[in-house]
């Protein structure tokens, strides 16, 4: 394409010969726009909008959230529901109702447990291959981690 309102007849886009240049508009003398998004259409990580269409105090609602995420709240919510069910009866406990709530905390456990195991293993490679690449950095952080525990194992319970 080439701008035929300039009598130079110069061309605006693509002028791949004069790159960078070429994305010049040298008509209008501004910038062609190259924005184009990446993966539209895609969230990554989790991302919640917190407007007034769905809060009466979003503001109130962001600070809180960013203080404790709405996983820790209910987290906490279902620790305190589950040590409720606990002190009901053994045959009041058997509710479907309550079996599911259980066992949906039994599960979102063994995932949290998963995941502390991923990141372990995640870190043990990387240790494994700072050995061999720098072993001075390695002894200084396994002297680090040796202490960490050591210290762990000191604690009260």
């Amino acid at each position: 394409m080439t701008n035929t309102s300039s009598s130079s007849d110069i061309p605006v886009w693509p002028a791949w010969p004069m790159w960078p240049f070429g994305l010049f508009d040298r008509s209008a003398n501004a910038a062609v726009s190259v924005d184009q998004p990446i993966n539209p259409g895609w969230t990554f990580g989790n991302v919640i909008n917190i407007d007034e269409h769905n809060s009466s105090a979003p503001g109130t609602e962001r600070n809180i959230v960013a203080a404790e995420s709405y996983g820790r709240q209910l987290g906490r919510i279902m620790d305190a529901v589950a040590e409720l069910i606990a002190e009901r009866p053994f045959s009041a406990q058997k509710s479907p109702a309550l079996i599911e709530f259980i066992a949906l905390r039994d599960k979102i456990d063994k995932i949290k447990t998963q995941s502390a195991a991923n990141r372990l293993d995640r870190i043990a490679a990387d240790l494994a291959e700072l050995r061999s690449s720098n072993e001075p950095e390695y002894q200084r952080l396994a002297k680090k981690l040796r202490n960490a525990l050591a210290d762990q194992d000191r604690a009260p319970p």
